[in-house]
């Protein structure tokens, strides 16, 4: 870890105690936990600035460049009614909660989540003997929303409850002469039907893995690069996009599912005729474009063959094209306007 990126970072020490930043920690009753970094000089005389960095496991990370945020495992774990163990032969940190299990294992980016091996941007740190894991990770696994204000340097975790499904991913990464590819692989957990669950994931898996097939059997290029983008999810929904880069060329693919249907949706299940006919007349639909839904839930049209990608993008209000993505909006996910 390159320290010199921490836009905030709190070792706790004596030299580092005094004059710097001081943390308040509670839990309200709707289960919101609030980490608040403030200047300890408007509260506590330098007595209690000492003792309250005795508790700094409490204290979170923030990488600005990067845009990483870490959280302190045990006191976030325990915070939200979990439960934290460490195997003293294997030195992995185990998670429990509700039942269900996160393995971080030492030394790597790897971890275990709910039975599926995932992959995470940054390797957990163990500072002062507080282990801190990435705030995304965590996120997924208790269920919640986080929040980072970087005006008032204050983080929320809201508990949201089990009932959208977690999408994590994996890496394949490996070369094969002169092509050298990475390329993540959505991991999808807390589908109601597990069968179809394992089914989607390797679904996805064989995807990626023909992709890699038929980019190492291609001339000339020598990098393939490709990383997830969330969009939207819920109980009823799914919808992925994958950025990146192919040889010179930018690289985007997508994957939209119907999760109550079981099956994956066209442009034509979430555009009126109407819609599709206005777009294609604007030149802003064609063969080659491809969609998925943003966390915003927005309808993103994305042409793979224009050099710049140009995107479209149809708000869940229904502006743009005399409404005509909003009836379909709303019967395509049913109960979230």
């Amino acid at each position: 870890m390159n320290i010199k990126k921490t836009a905030i970072i709190v070792c706790v020490s004596a030299a580092m105690i005094c004059g710097t930043i001081a943390l308040s920690m509670w839990l309200t009753k709707e289960r919101e936990m609030e980490m608040e970094v403030s200047n300890p000089k408007q509260r506590t005389t330098g007595q209690e600035q000492t003792k309250v960095y005795g508790e700094g496991e409490n204290i979170p990370l923030y990488y600005d460049d990067e845009d990483i945020l870490l959280l302190p495992v045990r006191n976030v774990a325990q915070g939200l009614g979990g439960t934290v163990t460490w195997d003293k032969e294997s030195k992995d940190i185990t998670i429990g909660y509700k039942g269900k299990k996160l393995v971080f294992e030492t030394g790597t980016k790897m971890a275990e989540m709910h039975g599926y091996k995932v992959t995470m941007r940054e390797e957990p740190h163990t500072i002062n003997g507080c282990l801190y894991a990435e705030a995304s990770i965590l996120s997924d696994f208790f269920s919640t929303e986080v929040n980072w204000d970087s005006e008032k340097r204050q983080i929320s975790l809201n508990s949201k409850g089990s009932s959208r499904p977690i999408v994590a991913y994996n890496v394949l990464q490996g070369q094969d002469g002169n092509k050298d590819y990475i390329l993540e692989i959505p991991v999808i957990m807390g589908l109601n039907d597990i069968n179809y669950e394992k089914g989607l994931n390797k679904e996805v898996e064989d995807e990626v893995k023909t992709l890699v097939e038929e980019f190492i059997l291609t001339e000339g290029e020598n990098t393939f690069y490709m990383q997830v983008e969330k969009g939207f999810i819920s109980g009823d929904f799914l919808s992925i996009c994958w950025k990146g880069v192919k040889g010179n060329q930018p690289f985007f693919k997508t994957f939209n599912i119907d999760l109550r249907e079981q099956k994956r949706i066209e442009i034509s299940d979430v555009l009126t005729e109407d819609g599709i006919r206005e777009l294609k007349e604007r030149g802003e639909l064609t063969e080659s474009s491809i969609f998925y839904i943003t966390q915003r839930k927005e309808l993103a049209i994305l042409d793979t063959t224009n050099e710049e990608n140009l995107t479209i993008l149809l708000p869940a209000d229904g502006a743009l094209l005399g409404g005509q993505w909003k009836p379909k909006y709303q019967a395509l996910f049913p109960g979230i306007m």
